[in-house]
């Protein structure tokens, strides 16, 4: 694989905006391959403009988009289409995130490219498929996170609220990575591209599937926990005799058992047949919950942890960003770099997993992303349409 990655040579087009595409192209480009960041003149991607956090440019683009190249096309226009259309004749993978009326209007439909181009795998994301009743709903994140049940899942009783970070579009983005991989796999067997229909809803359901099939098989539905897992118990956020909180988590009777004699001091918990299993600390857990609170509450943070230790029982602590910037494992695994901007500043950013593991390097050097339609020009002369009006 060397120091460019994996998918070295192959060639990504992303006909793209927001996150879910941006951010599956980019774990592509992580992983060596060359991004083609397709972009609508003037403006660009409208994550451009989200916000303002990296020295005026914005913290959502700058983690979704390096690395890539930019090209600005009009795809209304002949020659913006004629331009796109050549590029797509060398690629090896579209990913797509719009509606499937858009995607369709472009003639991007799945007989249309297996006839134009027999070898090209495309993804093409959206909020709830490509059929359906829903397939010409506009779908944002916190759309999907209620409309798949997750915000159901998340809050207190009264008030259900959106995960703090944007995990339809995230695990979309993940989700669309692996299955280009498979395809791409599949196409170094079959010589032929495939057509992946990935629907931010599907995805986002993945998380929440536990919680489905509790339903489907015992009719039960979760209440909103706003600091508890809703499976396990004890397993949530307590506060300390000095304040500081402590996320605790006991997955099994073992731990429970270590639970109950090391940091409880009441042995006899680990064989009272409420608690001894994990099912049954469940069911007791309006018990159970009283009982690790009561033990964290005499404890500091300090003699908590090493009680903890001790016992071997997983926890952890509630940081801020300002906290993980400074925490032990970004610094020792390197998660963070610093990568000049186009106009000379020094922006601090988070380097993918893939990066960091493959030493990739897709867009040729560049470690920043690329500005709307910086690569345009160098394209069209690399594609013979030199001097084209895009």
């Amino acid at each position: 694989m060397g120091e460019h990655g994996p998918l070295a040579g192959m060639l990504v087009v992303g006909l793209e905006q927001s996150v879910a595409g941006p951010l599956c192209t980019r774990i592509l480009g992580d992983m060596g391959a060359t991004v083609v960041k397709v972009e609508r003149p003037p403006l660009g991607d409208f994550a451009r403009r989200w916000d303002d956090n990296v020295h005026g440019e914005c913290a959502q683009f700058w983690w979704l988009n390096r690395r890539k190249q930019s090209v600005a096309l009009d795809l209304k226009s002949p020659d913006g289409r004629r331009a796109f259309d050549a590029l797509l004749a060398r690629a090896d993978v579209l990913v797509v995130n719009q509606s499937p009326a858009a995607t369709e209007r472009l003639g991007l439909t799945r007989e249309a490219l297996a006839e134009q181009y027999p070898t090209l795998v495309t993804c093409s994301i959206s909020g709830y498929g490509a059929d359906g009743a829903f397939r010409d709903r506009k779908a944002y994140d916190m759309l999907v996170q209620a409309e798949t049940g997750v915000m159901s899942l998340t809050g207190t009783p009264e008030q259900p609220t959106r995960v703090g970070v944007s995990i339809a579009d995230v695990g979309t983005g993940i989700y669309a990575a692996a299955l280009v991989l498979g395809a791409v796999v599949g196409r170094l067997r079959a010589e032929r591209g495939a057509y992946l229909d990935v629907a931010m809803f599907d995805a986002t359901l993945e998380f929440a599937g536990p919680m489905l099939l509790s339903f489907l098989n015992a009719g039960l539905i979760y209440p909103r926990l706003p600091d508890r897992h809703h499976a396990i118990s004890p397993y949530g956020i307590f506060e300390c005799a000095d304040g500081a909180r402590l996320l605790l988590a006991v997955q099994n009777d073992a731990e429970w058992r270590r639970f109950a004699e090391v940091v409880v001091g009441r042995p006899e918990l680990a064989d009272d047949p409420r608690y001894a299993t994990s099912v049954s600390r469940l069911a007791n857990r309006q018990e159970v919950d009283p009982i690790a609170a009561d033990a964290l509450r005499r404890l500091s943070k300090a003699e908590a942890t090493r009680l903890l230790d001790e016992a071997w029982i997983a926890y952890g602590s509630v940081n801020d960003m300002g906290e993980v910037a400074e925490h032990p494992v970004t610094r020792d695994r390197g998660l963070l770099a610093d990568v000049e901007m186009a106009g000379g500043e020094t922006a601090r950013t988070l380097l993918g997993i893939a990066e960091r593991l493959f030493g990739a390097n897709g867009s040729g050097g560049r470690e920043r992303p690329p500005l709307v339609g910086e690569d345009t020009a160098a394209m069209l002369e690399l594609l013979g349409l030199a001097g084209t009006t895009t």
